[in-house]
C-alpha cells in the first residue's frame, strides 16, 4: 500500500512538472504577471504602515489634547485610498494577463495537440473508445488544466511572494510577534497537503464518470431516431441518471475534502490573531511598542492570512487539475500508428495479393486465417458472405486501418506495410454504405474527394453521379449548407454525394460497400451503369449484400469465418450449389 501511495505521489509530481513544461511558451506572460503581482503586493504592504503612522499621530495628538489637523488626516486617507486603488488595478491587470495567455497560448495549444493526435491514433483505439470520452478530454479536462496555470503560477507563486515580503516586514518590525504568526504556517500547509492528497482519488473518479456522461449524451444524439422509435427514453435517462449520480457523488466527496482546507486554515489564522493580541497587548503595556505599530502589525497579519489561504486552496484545487491533466496526457501519450514519410502514390496498376494473411480483433479469437488471394489489375472483385464472416475485415486490412498479424498484402508487388498509410490510402477511392458527410456546403462535401479541385471538376463529378439535377433544385445549388446531422437531405441523396466524391477522387483502386443501397431502383440502374464505367480499367472491391449487383464481377469471393470457401464467376458458383447458391436463392427464390 505504501509503495502504491508513493507511486501515485510521484505520478502527480510528474504531471505537475509536465504542466509547467507545457507552459514554457507563455513564460514571458507569466513573468509579466509575476511582476505586476509583486507591484500589487508591494503597494498592499505599504498601506498598513501608512495607517499605523496615522493612528500614532492621532493617538499622540489626542493624548496631548491638541486639535487634529484635518488637512493632514484627509491627505493620509487620500494617499491610503490611492494605494489600495492602484494595488487593485495591478491585481486586475495580473488576472487579465493570466486569462489571456492561458486561453490563447496554453489551452488552445493543448487542444491543437489533441486534434493532431487523432490523425495518429490507431483505428482500433477509435473503435473501442466512446466518442464522448474523446470529447470530454478535449473540452472539459483541458479547460480544467487551464485553471491549473492560475493555481500554480497565479495563486501559489504569487502567494509565496507575498508571504516572503510580509515575513521580512514583520520580522523587521517586531520579531517576537512575527514568530507568533510564522509558527502556525507549517501547520496550515501540512494539513492542506494531507487534505489535498485525500481529495485526488475522488477527482480521478469524477473525471472518469464525466467521460461516461459525455459518451451517453453523444450516444443519445447520434441514435436519436432509434431512441424515439423504440421508446427507450426512460431507459436512457435512467442510464444517464446513474452515471450522473456517481459523478455528483465523487465530485461532492472531492470538493468536500478539499473544501475543509479553507475553514481549517481560517481557524489556525484566528489562533494567530489571538496570539498577536495577547503578545501585542503585553508589549504595549510595557512600552515595547506603540499603538500604531500594533495596528499595523495586526493588518500585516491579516494580509499574511490571505496568501496563506490562497496557497492552501491552490494545493487543493490542483488535485482536481491533476486528475484532468492525467487523462489528457494519457491520451497524448497513447499508442500511435507507426508511420513513415509519404513518397507519393506514383503509378499504380492495381495488382493485389494476399499472402498467408492472418488477423484477429481479439487475440485468442482468430477471424482470418491463411488468406491467399491474387487479383489482376482492372478486375472487379465481389466479396460476399454471411454477416461477421470477414468481408469488411479484408477491406480494413487492405486499407491499413488494421495491420495483419502475419502474412503480407502486396500492391503491385510491394508490401503495403513498407509504404506510408497516406500513400496506401491515396490509392483507394471508397463509397461506403454508411454515408460520411461533413458540416458545410454541398460543394465542399464533394470537393473533399480531391485537394484543390476546381468547380468544373466538382460539377463534372456530380453529373457522373447523376446528382446534378438534385443539386440544381436546392435553394442555393452547390452552395447549400448541409446541417450537422444532414437532415436537410434524404438518405439516398447523401449516398449520391459520397459517390460523386469518389468520382472526383479518381483513384486507381475502388472499394464499394453496397454503394447503391440507399437509392431507388431507377437511380440504382443509372448509378450502376456509371459505376461500371468508373470501374472500367480499375481494380475494384465490391462488398455486396444484394447479389444481383455483382453478377458481372470478374471473380466472386465467398467468405465465411475468415476463409474463402468459394471462388469464381456468378454462373459457375450457382452450378456448385454451395454457400453462394444458397445465399442467392434465399434472395431470389425460384417461382
Amino acid at each position: 500500500m505504501k509503495n502504491k501511495e508513493k507511486s501515485k505521489v510521484l505520478g502527480s509530481a510528474r504531471v505537475i512538472l509536465r504542466i509547467v513544461k507545457d507552459s514554457a511558451n507563455i513564460l514571458h506572460w507569466l513573468l509579466l504577471a509575476t511582476l505586476l503581482s509583486i507591484g500589487s503586493a508591494y503597494l498592499a504592504m505599504t498601506a498598513p504602515e501608512i495607517l499605523g503612522n496615522l493612528t500614532n499621530q492621532i493617538y499622540d495628538l489626542l493624548d496631548a489634547n491638541i486639535p487634529i489637523d484635518n488637512s493632514l488626516f484627509n491627505n493620509r486617507i487620500i494617499t491610503l485610498a490611492a494605494v489600495y486603488l492602484l494595488s487593485a488595478l495591478l491585481n486586475a491587470c495580473t488576472k487579465a494577463v493570466m486569462n489571456y495567455s492561458v486561453s490563447s497560448f496554453f489551452t488552445c495549444k493543448i487542444r491543437v495537440k489533441m486534434s493532431e493526435k487523432i490523425a495518429r491514433i490507431p483505428v482500433k483505439t477509435v473503435d473501442t473508445t466512446p466518442n464522448g470520452e474523446f470529447i470530454s478530454r478535449m473540452t472539459n479536462d483541458v479547460s480544467i488544466m487551464g485553471g491549473s496555470i492560475h493555481d500554480i503560477f497565479g495563486v501559489i507563486i504569487n502567494g509565496v511572494i507575498q508571504l516572503v515580503m510580509i515575513s521580512i516586514i514583520i520580522f523587521t518590525q517586531e520579531p517576537i510577534m512575527a514568530l507568533a504568526v510564522i509558527v502556525f504556517v507549517p501547520i496550515s500547509l501540512v494539513l492542506s497537503a494531507i487534505l489535498a492528497s485525500k481529495s485526488e482519488k475522488h477527482f480521478d473518479n469524477s473525471r472518469e464518470q464525466s467521460g461516461k456522461l459525455y459518451s451517453i449524451c453523444e450516444e443519445n444524439l447520434a441514435c436519436f431516431d432509434a431512441v424515439k422509435i423504440f421508446s427507450i427514453e426512460k431507459t436512457q435517462n435512467e442510464k444517464y441518471g446513474k452515471v450522473s449520480k456517481k459523478y455528483a457523488d465523487y465530485s461532492a466527496k472531492g470538493y468536500f475534502v478539499s473544501g475543509l482546507v479553507s475553514p481549517i486554515v481560517g481557524m489556525i489564522n484566528n489562533l494567530s490573531y489571538v496570539a498577536i493580541c495577547i503578545i501585542g497587548a503585553y508589549l504595549v503595556i510595557n512600552g515595547r511598542v506603540n499603538v500604531g505599530a500594533l495596528v499595523a502589525f495586526i493588518m500585516y497579519t491579516k494580509l499574511f492570512s490571505g496568501p496563506l489561504e490562497s496557497i492552501a486552496n491552490g494545493m487543493s484545487m490542483i488535485q482536481s487539475t491533476i486528475a484532468s491533466a492525467r487523462r489528457v496526457y494519457e491520451y497524448l501519450d497513447g499508442e500511435e500508428m507507426d508511420e513513415i514519410e509519404p513518397e507519393g502514390r506514383g503509378d499504380v496498376r492495381g495488382e493485389v495479393d494476399f499472402v498467408d494473411v492472418c488477423f484477429s480483433y481479439v487475440e485468442d479469437k482468430p477471424l482470418i486465417e491463411n488468406l491467399n488471394l491474387h487479383i489482376n489489375p482492372g478486375e472487379k472483385v465481389a466479396i460476399v458472405g454471411p454477416t461477421g464472416g470477414g468481408k469488411t475485415t479484408i477491406v480494413n486490412i487492405l486499407m491499413r486501418f488494421y495491420d495483419s498479424k502475419s502474412g503480407r498484402v502486396l500492391v503491385d508487388g510491394r508490401d503495403i506495410t513498407e509504404m506510408s498509410r497516406v500513400d496506401v490510402r491515396e490509392m483507394f477511392g471508397m463509397v461506403l454504405q454508411d454515408t460520411m458527410l461533413f458540416s458545410g456546403s454541398v460543394y465542399d462535401n464533394i470537393a473533399y474527394g480531391k485537394e484543390g479541385a476546381t468547380r468544373d471538376e466538382v460539377m463534372a463529378a456530380a453529373r457522373k453521379a447523376h446528382i446534378d439535377s438534385f443539386i440544381d433544385a436546392l435553394p442555393n445549388g452547390y452552395d447549400t449548407e448541409i446541417n450537422e446531422d444532414s437532415t436537410n437531405i434524404s438518405a439516398g441523396q447523401k449516398q449520391l454525394l459520397t459517390i460523386a466524391r469518389a468520382y472526383l477522387s479518381d483513384r486507381p483502386i475502388l472499394i464499394l460497400d453496397e454503394a447503391t443501397s440507399n437509392v431507388d431502383t431507377r437511380t440504382e440502374l443509372l448509378i450502376q451503369q456509371t459505376m461500371d464505367e468508373l470501374m472500367r480499367g480499375r481494380t475494384a472491391f465490391v462488398i455486396a449484400h444484394r447479389l444481383s449487383t455483382i453478377e458481372n464481377a470478374d471473380v466472386i469471393l465467398v467468405v465465411d469465418n475468415g476463409h474463402i470457401v468459394e471462388q469464381g464467376r456468378h454462373s459457375d458458383l450457382l452450378k456448385k450449389d454451395g454457400l453462394y447458391s444458397r445465399i442467392y436463392n434465399s434472395q431470389y427464390p425460384k417461382g
